[in-house]
């Protein structure tokens, strides 16, 4: 099996967008929501185009856009991407002019970018790549789902690359929704968010690639005992020691039923590890661990850490752990 690097990560988030800034110069927030600090879109995409497009598939577009600039890639071997509620802006717009207008002149474009493959489809259309092309939506997990996808594709030597990314943008109705029920909003918590992050992930050894992937694995978390087996086989399969891990990121974000999952994995395995959080700077989202790795590749380059750890869990008990090693 060889290696799997990310090469090239970019976001726009509720940090600067397209951009580093948040390591020295962070961007807080006392609202419990917020939206994404959106980049001049006609820098990227012809403003005649663009009007057309919600604003997740303006960001994902734009991430994605970047992400091939950098890398050099025209035309990535796989188009994979998260999105647990898809273009939700759009999707309220079509059902309140069906409500509204009595199902009458309605806009064919809020109906057509309602699904959510069409963040995927759009990438694929207007960089003109017609290779495997796939949406996950599966809650907290769609991001890391997606990541897997890629993973085991390379491995499997179908695909030597591919541009995996997580997005999701949130409406003020569907914010107030979730807050009733205890996701956001709770007191002490970091702000809602939405994310739009694109990476590449390649089989190309270079010194300007950010990390290597070394391992993803998903599962549910029924108890501390099947955390343990999926950790062990994951390090197992990288050839690396659990004491050789020196960073665990986690998605802690202040919210009690959230955090009680990630307390008993840090105590039991990690104790002596540094102990790292990223959702206080991009908030909580369903694809809010895109961000989560997307700032861990970055950290590893500009730190020069040897590994990391990133764990991922959700309240209904899914979760994933993404290993990470220095190049």
């Amino acid at each position: 099996m060889g290696k799997i690097y990310i090469q090239a990560a970019e976001q726009i988030s509720i940090q600067n967008p397209l951009s580093e800034e948040w390591m020295e110069q962070p961007i807080t927030y006392a609202e419990p929501f917020v939206k994404a600090v959106n980049p001049a879109f006609r820098e990227y995409i012809a403003p005649n185009e663009a009007r057309r497009m919600g604003s997740i598939m303006k960001r994902a577009l734009v991430t994605s856009l970047k992400v091939l600039k950098e890398t050099g890639i025209e035309h990535p071997d796989a188009i994979i991407t998260g999105t647990s509620i898809g273009s939700l802006d759009y999707t309220e717009k079509f059902l309140d002019a069906l409500t509204e207008n009595g199902e009458e002149s309605l806009s064919p474009t809020y109906f057509m970018q309602t699904t959510h493959n069409t963040v995927s489809s759009a990438i694929s259309i207007y960089t003109g790549t017609h290779s495997y092309n796939t949406t996950y939506s599966h809650g907290g997990i769609s991001f890391d789902l997606a990541l897997k996808d890629a993973w085991m594709q390379i491995n499997l030597g179908m695909i030597s690359n591919a541009l995996v990314g997580g997005h999701d943008e949130m409406v003020e109705s569907y914010f107030e929704l979730l807050q009733k029920t205890g996701y956001v909003g709770v007191e002490g918590m970091v702000p809602c968010g939405e994310c739009a992050m694109s990476m590449m992930l390649n089989t190309q050894e270079s010194s300007d690639n950010l990390c290597e992937l070394a391992g993803v694995s998903v599962f549910r978390m029924r108890s501390l005992q099947n955390v343990g087996k999926h950790l062990g086989h994951l390090l197992k399969a990288a050839h690396i020691q659990i004491e050789d891990i020196q960073m665990v990121m986690t998605g802690v974000n202040g919210n009690p039923k959230n955090d009680r999952l990630y307390q008993p994995v840090l105590d039991e395995w990690f104790s002596l590890a540094q102990h790292l959080k990223y959702k206080h700077l991009f908030g909580e989202n369903y694809t809010a661990s895109a961000l989560g790795l997307y700032a861990a590749a970055h950290l590893m380059k500009k730190q020069h850490m040897s590994v990391m750890l990133l764990v991922n869990c959700t309240m209904n008990g899914d979760c994933s752990l993404v290993l990470l090693k220095g190049i």
